[in-house]
């Protein structure tokens, strides 16, 4: 199989808007959830990823309740609370340790685009 080699893709630091596009399970080496999101513009797809422990402190808990509300005792889905949502993110380009550029969506940055009604759960 071919496959064609592209220019090397980033986001430049600040504000984009986009779509979750999808969101995935992993449960190495920890218990995660990856949430996909593609700008608009460029349809650059990056990753925001959450530990899977939802609270009104947690990561997770903290993204799912400006889209759902947040009960104690009840269960979310954050495939079926985030997916398809349009979303306002910050972006940030940092630089790794072996001195290559990686760009990462802002913790806490993700918001809803418009105003939607909050799912409940």
């Amino acid at each position: 199989m071919e496959i064609e080699v592209k220019a090397s893709a980033n986001l430049e630091d600040g504000k984009h808007t986009g779509v979750v596009d999808n969101v995935e399970f992993r449960s190495e080496p920890f218990s995660y959830v990856d949430v996909f999101v593609k700008e608009q513009e460029t349809g650059f797809i990056i990753k925001y990823g959450c530990p899977t422990l939802i609270s009104e402190k947690t990561k997770l808990g903290k993204l799912l309740s400006k889209f759902a509300e947040l009960k104690v005792g009840s269960k979310l889905d954050p495939e079926k609370v985030l997916s398809g949502k349009e979303v306002t993110f910050m972006t940030i380009v940092e630089k790794a340790k072996d001195g290559n550029e990686y760009c990462r969506i802002v913790d806490g940055s993700i918001k809803p685009t418009v105003t939607q009604e909050k799912v409940t759960g």
